[in-house]
């Protein structure tokens, strides 16, 4: 079968023009053979469509490997999910915030794995409505893969993981020091979980989670954690959102986030099981928050109590010398843009976006894919108010969501969040 008729398993026909472009550069040459499967399993993502394209030149052998980030074709999925404002939100981090980075991380003397380059090498973009799309080279062709959501990760992961935020959010501080006329733009960026039409799926959906969470907390038994939870979660969404969301609020400490720090983003090269380097994916949801957004979202979902009991202080440390360290190589004094102070600061005004989080996306991530619903069907219920509390959920996991759900409530209000 002729490239092109492979190609015809993509969805919509500019996307299917610009792989054989993509390919042809990379190979030079038509003379190949493609293949094209799905790029990820069913609960793995959800505004989205993965493909994984592999070219092979029938003359020398050469192989590319490429993947197609591609939106739902669905009316309801595409609205409820608000995929065109993410869609426009990741091609511009892409296109904008990433060259900028580069720019100045050279002007420094830096090579790339002394800068903060722990992303996909985004090849191609697409915008136009309905059409919209991200080729990037393919990072399990280089050895990376998905961490299991449903498994305990070791110390390694989050120090890789905080490493790598710890050098995205210093370039913040740094350009905002030294080139405060170019980063002035993205200091107004508008944040994607506020725009009025997420709120068809955020209202609903964090409310009915909200709700499902202080069915698991006991009054009776520990009253102040029932009272102090609830304070925060009867709050609506748009509430939270302007509060907790709000890049001026964190001001001047305020950064660009990755903003959907959770297992299925975040890709693992291993080395004889160890963990050794690491890639963030899904870049949808970029945000101009306080830094402590991203360390609050990764920490409280990826975690266990029993986990954080042993490294959560040690955690923070690490995070906050290792950005400490990276202003001061890119020429700025952290002492000046975020001290130690400061950061503890930000932690307690800022901390509860933790159980805010937690709340939104542990049924997501306690979920097996098999049980991951009908996400067309899921849209169009949203959009409805039908009630879909149980929609994510399976019958042998729900033991751990109760215990990391009621434990986050407890860290929360022990580490003085809420």
């Amino acid at each position: 079968m002729a490239p092109e008729e492979i190609a015809d398993q993509l969805p919509v026909v500019s996307s299917q023009r610009l792989l054989l472009e993509l390919i042809r550069a990379e190979l030079n040459t038509d003379d190949h053979t493609l293949e094209i499967t799905v790029g990820s399993k069913k609960g793995d993502n959800y505004n989205c469509l993965i493909y994984r394209a592999q070219a092979t030149c029938r003359r020398s052998g050469k192989q590319v490997s490429i993947i197609a980030k591609l939106p739902p074709q669905n009316e309801a999925r595409r609205k409820q999910f608000f995929v065109r404002h993410c869609y426009e939100r990741e091609i511009s981090v892409y296109e904008e915030i990433f060259p900028m980075m580069r720019e100045f991380y050279r002007s420094k003397g830096l090579n790339r794995e002394d800068s903060f380059h722990q992303v996909p090498h985004c090849l191609r973009s697409s915008f136009v409505d309905h059409e919209e799309a991200i080729f990037m080279r393919d990072l399990k062709a280089e050895g990376f893969r998905m961490v299991d959501r449903h498994r305990d990760m070791s110390l390694e992961h989050y120090q890789l993981m905080l490493k790598a935020l710890a050098h995205l959010h210093a370039t913040s501080f740094a350009l905002k020091d030294q080139q405060s006329e170019k980063f002035e733009r993205f200091r107004s960026m508008k944040e994607i979980l506020a725009l009025p039409e997420a709120h068809a799926l955020m209202g609903p959906w964090y409310t009915q989670m909200a709700a499902r969470t202080m069915e698991l907390l006991d009054e009776q038994k520990e009253p102040e954690v029932y009272q102090k939870t609830k304070k925060v979660l009867t709050l609506s969404w748009p509430e939270l959102a302007r509060d907790l969301l709000n890049g001026q609020n964190a001001e001047p400490y305020a950064v660009l986030s990755h903003g959907d720090c959770w297992h299925n983003n975040l890709l693992y090269k291993y080395e004889d099981d160890n963990a050794v380097d690491i890639r963030l994916l899904d870049w949808q949801c970029c945000r101009y928050v306080s830094p402590v957004v991203d360390l609050m979202y990764f920490i409280f979902l990826a975690s266990s109590k029993a986990f954080r009991d042993q490294y959560y202080d040690q955690l923070l440390d690490f995070y906050h010398r290792t950005l400490s360290d990276f202003i001061r190589r890119l020429g700025s004094d952290p002492e000046r843009l975020f001290p130690r102070k400061a950061f503890d600061q930000q932690l307690l005004r800022f901390g509860r976006i933790g159980l805010i989080m937690t709340t939104i996306g542990l049924p997501i991530i306690t979920v097996k894919n098999e049980d991951v619903p009908d996400l067309e069907q899921f849209a169009e219920q949203v959009g409805t108010g039908f009630d879909v509390s149980k929609s994510f959920g399976s019958v042998d996991m729900e033991v751990i969501y109760r215990q990391n759900m009621t434990d986050c409530c407890r860290d929360m209000l022990r580490l003085g969040y809420i």
